[in-house]
């Protein structure tokens, strides 16, 4: 009978005490003055707290209540950067602090990593991608800033790609398009139903080497694979900076382009035009032939990988207007370039990234 009353005792206070502990932890947990009172701090501070915040923690925390989405314009957001290869991936913001999220059927966690970012499993990699950032974009406001197609890594995928970016009414600032077998057809048909409004380079080399019609709405140009360029296709162009590589243009194309300039016939906007040489040894004698100038002074390394070759040949258009001619040494060879004195040029080089 002892023993009977000794084990119900016991049992009694162990009941008690687990839940004084459930009590305890009650209070601590939903008592208003155990909560951090992040939306009572000052702008500064929470805005100082949300910039800590990975874009996944940034999600889920304005998706909390409607006060926490108010403070969606606190935090100052950086565009977004879509690469669409294998392995999709988007990119949020420059430099140190950017983030990114890949998409892969197979994750190996072993693999070192030196960015800040994740990579999610996924058995439909593009889709997945595609929702993520309309979330970003719909609790974040983050816009496209840049795309990047890998044509080799989503062939026949192009309308599926170029639906998506109609239904959510987006246009591209910044394009970039690679392959090494595409089919002009489907180059063809991102540059014409894809909205790129400033900068666009072209690193494909295709099937049919056929031209490409680029978008009046292009500022930049970079063609890397140009095999297929003519003369009469640069003169065709009216885009302000262009730069080319890999093409047959000779020195007695680049000159009669020049001629052309200085006699107010064609670009007269031109901002820049580079060419790559195929004959940098006469250059001066044929590339410049008939053309007046001046020797300028030796350029100074301006651009990472531009190393000026002599100094500059100073021109004048008949209007007045004066240019830079240089002639540049770069990893992949020699290129030429024309740098009109414009008051508010663009002083950076073309983007070869």
């Amino acid at each position: 009978m002892l023993w009977f009353f000794v084990c119900w005792f016991t049992i009694a206070i162990v009941i008690s005490l687990v839940y004084s502990q459930i009590g305890y932890l009650f209070c601590v947990l939903y008592s208003p003055q155990a909560r951090f009172p992040l939306l009572k701090l000052d702008y500064v501070a929470i805005r100082e707290v949300l910039s800590t915040l990975d874009p996944h923690d940034y999600i889920n925390f304005l998706k909390v209540s409607k006060s926490c989405r108010r403070l969606s314009t606190i935090k100052k957001h950086s565009k977004a950067r879509l690469i669409f290869k294998n392995f999709p991936r988007i990119i949020i913001g420059n430099g140190p602090g950017k983030y990114y999220v890949m998409w892969a059927q197979k994750v190996d966690t072993r693999a070192p990593c030196k960015q800040q970012g994740c990579i999610k499993c996924s058995q439909n990699c593009l889709n997945d991608m595609k929702k993520f950032y309309q979330d970003v974009r719909s609790v974040m406001g983050v816009e496209i800033g840049s795309v990047v197609l890998h044509m080799d890594d989503f062939q026949g995928r192009c309308s599926e790609i170029v639906s998506w970016f109609r239904s959510i009414s987006q246009e591209v600032v910044d394009l970039s398009i690679y392959g090494k077998n595409p089919r002009h057809g489907d180059i063809q048909y991102l540059l014409d139903n894809l909205k790129c409004r400033d900068r666009l380079r072209i690193d494909v080399n295709t099937i049919e080497q056929l031209p490409f019609k680029i978008p009046e709405s292009i500022n930049t140009l970079f063609i890397i694979q140009g095999s297929w360029i003519t003369l009469d296709y640069v003169m065709s162009l009216k885009i302000s900076r262009m730069s080319f590589r890999n093409t047959y243009l000779t020195n007695q194309d680049i000159n009669a382009f020049y001629k052309s300039w200085i006699e107010m016939e064609s670009h007269q906007n031109l901002e820049c035009f580079e060419i790559n040489l195929i004959n940098p040894a006469n250059f001066v004698a044929v590339a410049l032939r008939d053309i007046p100038y001046k020797t300028g002074t030796p350029i100074p390394k301006l651009f990472p990988d531009y190393a000026a070759i002599r100094g500059s040949f100073e021109v004048t258009r008949k209007d007045g207007q004066e240019a830079s001619i240089v002639v540049f040494d770069l990893p992949e060879g020699a290129v030429a370039s024309i740098y009109p004195w414009l008051p508010l040029i663009n002083t950076e080089p073309i983007d070869r990234q």
